[in-house]
């Protein structure tokens, strides 16, 4: 007998390529009706299997027999119970049946009469009858909502992942160091565009939603989260699984972010003639300052003060020619330093950094080299001090030539040592897109304007 099954199955190789066409070789159904024995033919599989108890409410029902069926035959001789509208889809040795909506919970049976015949006109060799029961399919709902909570300096190591569902988070981190993650697992596979339309945090939070699979959901924060505020995560009732199966509670998860990494702000700022900087001289005046003098220009707690109450000298001489270098190396009088709370991203610093004439006329200016110090050597590395070097187009060095690198590079402001009072301003403009090396922005821009001497 096993012999003949293996004979069978390579013979179905061998002819399948003639199966779909008619040819000088016979018809397909010819050829089919050789591969029928005298035997009677049993079905080899039905899907659902007898007797399963968990059949999901979307479901086909499948059979397989052992030879090429009059498949026509059969499916008059297939019902189900209780009776439910579908489609069939056949070939010579299979049939399945497809509904044209979930079956609803309960019990059903699938009936097979001996009518189904083979292609020789041999009756199937009993009546098959498969009983299996559909399960409600289960509302979808959130298994695990994970966050990270902890201290500030767990927060920066990461944080410590939490599962939002198993209790309150009273400490979520606001960045670990940069925007944090959140993952929601639900039970199920779900209609993502659904989800996605419908998921929402109050107050609002700027995020984006990656997939990871049907089930897992990662929401990605454009920013780290306001500290000392308490959210909800909000999916309102009808969220689809993939299933068809909709919720019908909303669900509402709450939690608090903890304080977490302070915002990045300017502490001082002076010339780094006046000997200003982090562990030298950090005062700032409360009065007046000019760049010989041995206090910075202004420090945190002191009101920044009008334009005529600080002085810088312009580097430059007015010595200098086209193509000549006596004016061109660089003086510390016009040599504008800022120092910050904590250690700063050294790119979005610079990149935020503007020097502008506010005095007619205008005038080109230009960062010609920076010094960064007081920096950290271990992540998320970044500076607390910065040292700019500004250059003028109407500065003498280089003459019409500005910037030209043949003569060393132009690194000052234009000769003011004559310039009459009140007379030119300048303002230094530091914008709030500046961030600390923790990806944190300046709550506000630093703005300090001063008077050229």
């Amino acid at each position: 007998m096993r012999n003949v099954k293996q004979n069978l199955f390579w013979i179905l190789i061998l002819i399948f390529p003639l199966l779909s066409c008619d040819s000088n070789f016979g018809t397909s159904k010819e050829w089919l009706s050789i591969l029928a024995t005298d035997e009677a033919p049993k079905v080899i599989s039905f899907t659902p299997t007898s007797g399963s108890q968990d059949v999901p409410s979307k479901t086909e029902i499948s059979i397989l027999w052992n030879q090429p069926m009059e498949i026509q035959s059969c499916v008059s001789a297939f019902s189900l119970e209780p009776q439910v509208k579908g489609k069939f889809e056949t070939t010579d040795f299979s049939l399945k049946f497809l509904p044209n909506q979930n079956l609803v919970a309960g019990g059903y049976v699938i009936r097979l009469t001996k009518q189904c015949e083979n292609k020789k006109g041999k009756d199937l060799d009993r009546v098959y009858s498969i009983p299996f029961s559909v399960v409600e399919p289960e509302e979808p709902k959130i298994n695990s909502f994970f966050l990270s909570s902890g201290t500030r300096d767990e927060c920066l190591s990461g944080g410590i992942q939490i599962n939002r569902m198993l209790g309150l988070a009273e400490s979520v981190c606001t960045g670990t160091p940069g925007p944090p993650n959140f993952r929601v697992v639900f039970n199920k596979p779900m209609d993502k565009t659904n989800v996605e339309l419908l998921l929402r945090f109050e107050p609002y939070l700027s995020h984006r939603l990656e997939w990871e699979t049907n089930e897992s959901l990662l929401i990605q924060f454009d920013s780290l989260l306001p500290s000392s505020t308490r959210f909800q995560f909000l999916l309102p009732s009808g969220i689809l699984a993939l299933d068809g199966k909709k919720s019908s509670e909303p669900i509402r998860l709450d939690f608090f972010v903890g304080e977490g990494v302070t915002d990045p702000f300017v502490i001082g700022f002076g010339l780094e003639s006046q000997n200003c900087g982090i562990g030298i001289q950090e005062l700032g005046s409360s009065s007046h300052s000019r760049w010989d003098a041995s206090t910075c220009f202004w420090s945190t707690g002191l009101p920044i003060l009008t334009p005529e109450s600080y002085y810088f000298r312009g580097g430059d001489d007015g010595t200098g020619d086209s193509g000549e270098t006596g004016a061109c190396a660089d003086v510390n009088t016009d040599n504008f330093r800022i120092f910050f709370n904590q250690y700063m991203d050294t790119t979005s610093v610079i990149s935020a950094s503007k020097l502008t004439k506010i005095s007619p006329p205008s005038s080109n200016i230009r960062l010609s080299s920076w010094v960064w110090s007081h920096c950290q050597t271990q992540s998320p590395y970044g500076c607390r001090q910065l040292t700019y070097s500004f250059a003028e187009s109407e500065a003498s060095c280089n003459g019409s030539l500005f910037g030209n690198n043949g003569t060393g590079g132009d690194f000052n402001l234009t000769n003011s040592s004559s310039s009459p009072n009140l007379y030119p301003f300048y303002e230094f403009r530091l914008d709030s897109d500046a961030k600390s090396s923790f990806g944190k922005k300046m709550p506000h821009a630093f703005v300090i304007q001063m008077e050229a001497k």
